[in-house]
C-alpha cells in the first residue's frame, strides 16, 4: 500500500520517543536524532520516498525491510594505557606502581571525552533532549568514578592485583590456543589484547565483586555492543578474575563451589561460549598447576598472615 500527500511530508515528533515517558524511547531518540521518521508501520514496517528537493511525499508498507548497520570500531589509541593481556600480566607481576602507571590514563582519558560530551548539551534542540542527555553523561561519570575505584584497588591490594594477573594470562593463553586452531602453534600467533570497552568493563566491576558490602552489587551492567564487538571476552575476563579471586581470598571449601552463572537462550550460541568460556577455565587449571603460580599464591598469603 502507498500513500501520497502533494505537499511533502515532515517528520514528528510524536512518532519518535521524544515525548516518551519511557528512558529507552527517549534515548534512541537522542542518539538518532539526526535521522528523521516519516512514518510507522501496524503489523509492518513502512517506507517512504525522499524526492530529488528533499521532501518525502509518499510512503509505503514495507514487509521486507533492510537497513544498514555501521560497524563499530574501537578506539585504541588512547595514550599511556597498556591493552595488551600479557604485557598487563607482567606489569602486575612486577608491582603496584607499575600497574598503576599503565592503567591511570584509561579514566583520565574517558573524563577528558566526557567532557567534550557535555560542551554539546547546550546545542541540542529541545529541553527532553538536554534531559536525557544530561542524565547520560550524570552516568558517564559514575561509570568513570568506577573504573578510577577498581585501578586503586589493584594498587592497594595484592590479591586482587594477583588475580588481575592471573586473568590476563588465563584469558591471553585461551585466546592464543584458539586461534592456533587444532595442531597450530599458540606461541606463533598475535599477543592477544583488550579493547578499550573490555579492559574498563572489568574495571568498573572489580571493587563491587571484591567487597561483598559494596554499592554496587546492586547494580546490573549491561554490553550492548554487535555480534563480534567482543563482549565475550569482557566477560569471561571477569569470571577469570573473580574465580581467581575467590581462591586467593578463601581457603579450602570456601574458596570453591560456584563462582559464576551462565545461561544463554540459543543452542549454537551456547555451544560456542561453552567451548570459549571452558578454554579459559582451563588455561585456569593449568596455571594452578604450575610451580611459578603455586609460589606466588603461597607468598602472597604468607604475607598477609
Amino acid at each position: 500500500m502507498e500513500l501520497h500527500c502533494p505537499t511533502g511530508i515532515s517528520p514528528r515528533w510524536d512518532l519518535s520517543g521524544h515525548d516518551s515517558k519511557d528512558e529507552d524511547r527517549r534515548l534512541a531518540d537522542l542518539h538518532y536524532r539526526d535521522v528523521a521518521e516519516y512514518a510507522v508501520g501496524l503489523n509492518t514496517s513502512a517506507g517512504w520516498t525522499l524526492d530529488a528537493d528533499g521532501r518525502v511525499r509518499s510512503v509505503h508498507t514495507d514487509p521486507m525491510p533492510l537497513a544498514q548497520v555501521e560497524r563499530v570500531e574501537p578506539n585504541e589509541h588512547i595514550g599511556g594505557v597498556e591493552w595488551g593481556m600479557e604485557a598487563l600480566a607482567n606489569r602486575a607481576a612486577e608491582g603496584a606502581d607499575a600497574l598503576h602507571a599503565i592503567l591511570l590514563d584509561l579514566p583520565k582519558s574517558y573524563a577528558a571525552w566526557i567532557a567534550t560530551q557535555s560542551a554539546e548539551i547546550v546545542g541540542l534542540d529541545s529541553t527532553r533532549r538536554r534531559e536525557t542527555a544530561e542524565k547520560l553523561v550524570h552516568a558517564m561519570r559514575k561509570a568513570e568514578g568506577r573504573i578510577a575505584e577498581g585501578i586503586a584497588l589493584l594498587h592497594k591490594d595484592d590479591r586482587a592485583r594477583l588475580a588481575f594477573r592471573a586473568m590476563n594470562e588465563a584469558v591471553a593463553r585461551a585466546a592464543r590456543q584458539r586461534n592456533a586452531g587444532p595442531g597450530g602453534d599458540p606461541a606463533s600467533e598475535r599477543p592477544p589484547a583488550w579493547r578499550p570497552f573490555q579492559l574498563a568493563f572489568v574495571l568498573l566491576n572489580l571493587a563491587g565483586l571484591a567487597d561483598k558490602q559494596h554499592s554496587d552489587r546492586e547494580i546490573v551492567d549491561l554490553l550492548f555492543f554487535p555480534t563480534g564487538g567482543g563482549k565475550t571476552e569482557a566477560y569471561l575476563g571477569l569470571a577469570a578474575w573473580t574465580i581467581a579471586h575467590r581462591r586467593l581470598s578463601n581457603s579450602g571449601k570456601l574458596g570453591a563451589g560456584v563462582a559464576v552463572l551462565m545461561r544463554y537462550t540459543l543452542r549454537l550460541l551456547t555451544l560456542d561460549q561453552l567451548s570459549r568460556a571452558a578454554g579459559v577455565i582451563c588455561a585456569l587449571e593449568l596455571m594452578r598447576s604450575e610451580p611459578a603460580w603455586q609460589e606466588g599464591a603461597k607468598r602472597l598469603l604468607a604475607s598477609s598472615c
